[in-house]
């Protein structure tokens, strides 16, 4: 008998309320458990209470990168997996969040079409988000909002 996935619990940080509700519809939709932040603050809330098992972070937030570190830094998330949010021309933002530790990006403007693409990627045991697959996402984005 085949066991169903288990269920993950996936942090979002993000202080746009349209896309942490894009985000929560869609990581519903796999069937696990979103857990939003509008502000770093929030997040550490959260993770009080939680272990993630992916945390997807917009570095844009007031205040996110040194939260970051500090997330970086605790031993109960290190093996916890982070994909950054970054601006779309923020080359700067992404290599400081790869050097960080950030698994992958996901720029902004987010094209609802990636997001399960990207966060099935992150929740992979020992894979990362690779750069190859940033550049499939942003290129499905441009067609998408051609269009």
């Amino acid at each position: 008998m085949i066991q169903p996935a288990p269920i993950k619990n996936i942090l979002i940080v993000d202080d746009i309320v349209d896309d942490l509700l894009m985000f929560e519809d869609c990581i519903e939709e796999m069937g696990n458990v979103p857990h939003l932040a509008l502000t770093p603050q929030d997040a550490r809330e959260s993770l009080k209470r939680i272990t993630p098992d992916l945390v997807v972070w917009n570095t844009d937030v007031p205040k996110s990168w040194d939260e970051l570190k500090v997330f970086f830094k605790n031993r109960a998330f290190r093996e916890v997996p982070v994909i950054a949010i970054v601006g779309a021309n923020n080359e700067r933002a992404a290599e400081q969040a790869l050097k960080l530790g950030c698994i992958g990006l996901m720029r902004k403007p987010i094209a609802e079409g990636v997001v399960a693409e990207v966060l099935t990627q992150g929740l992979r045991p020992g894979k990362s988000v690779t750069r190859k697959l940033a550049r499939h996402a942003e290129a499905k984005m441009k067609r998408v909002t051609k269009r």
